[in-house]
């Protein structure tokens, strides 16, 4: 249908962003996505706490260790069981950092979406969403590995253990 050129001209008042023009998120997805702020928050202050807490526990280990609380061990690593330890901790809090962050800046482009309704802060909301997604599915295949690799090194520690105390015929 072609435009009346005698008609008055029309212009929207409240830019390209707003109304009916399809650049609005609409108010049913925005509520469902501020009812999980508070999830997304108390989630990552719970791995905040969780980083502190091992990296409270890491330290402690590396002190032990050094004051030499650990020397009286007769372990498989001959009594640095708890450097070790304090290693891993360590290692392990670093790794829970990303997602802490992820889902933090989450529920932060959660909140610029309940303000702005607007499209681009919805796909940022939804991109950190993603990224940590991303992060624990890689994670999940890593420690699926581990798994695997633990489980055949346990099966045949067992049976190099059972074939030294003769419990197999040779």
């Amino acid at each position: 249908m072609e435009a009346n050129p005698y008609s008055t001209p029309s212009a929207n008042l409240y830019g390209a962003a707003s109304g009916a023009g399809g650049d609005a998120v609409s108010p049913s997805t925005i509520a469902q996505l501020t009812g999980t702020k508070p999830w997304v928050r108390f989630m990552s202050v719970l791995m905040w706490i969780g980083v502190a807490f091992m990296l409270i526990a890491g330290a402690g280990m590396g002190v032990v260790s050094v004051m030499g609380a650990g020397k009286a061990s007769t372990g498989p690593f001959g009594g640095k069981e708890i450097i070790v330890f304090a290693i891993i901790y360590g290692l392990m809090a670093f790794v829970y950092i990303f997602p802490a962050i992820k889902l933090w800046k989450y529920a932060n482009r959660i909140g610029s979406l309940g303000a702005s309704h607007s499209v681009a802060d919805l796909d940022a909301a939804l991109n950190e969403q993603r990224s940590f997604w991303k992060f624990i599915g890689i994670m999940t295949i890593v420690m699926l590995c581990f798994y695997f690799i633990f489980i055949i090194g346990m099966i045949g520690f067992g049976a190099s253990a059972a074939m030294k105390a003769g419990a197999f015929p040779r």
